[in-house]
């Protein structure tokens, strides 16, 4: 098995696994097969507050979220709608 990196932030950081050591993020197994989408679903976030979602610093967008495959070595960040002022 492979691993990558997950990243959440603003709201979304109450979905970090409790023994997370990285401030933002963890570290995921992932197989040859699995999907952003899978990711999303098997860390039960929820995704009506997914709004940014960057794969190694690249937008992807929601469309294309279920079938885009993760790699080793990989990031990907997720965020929630933010606004500021």
């Amino acid at each position: 098995m492979s691993k990558m990196t997950v990243k959440l932030f603003a709201s979304l950081m109450e979905y970090l696994p409790v023994n997370s050591t990285k401030s933002h993020g963890f570290d995921y197994k992932i197989t040859d097969s699995t999907t952003v989408g899978y990711l999303i679903d098997d860390l039960k976030l929820p995704r009506n507050v997914i709004h940014i979602v960057l794969l190694n610093g690249v937008y992807l967008d929601a469309e294309t979220r279920d079938e885009t495959v993760l790699s080793e070595g990989d990031t990907l960040g997720f965020w929630p709608p933010v606004a500021g002022g």
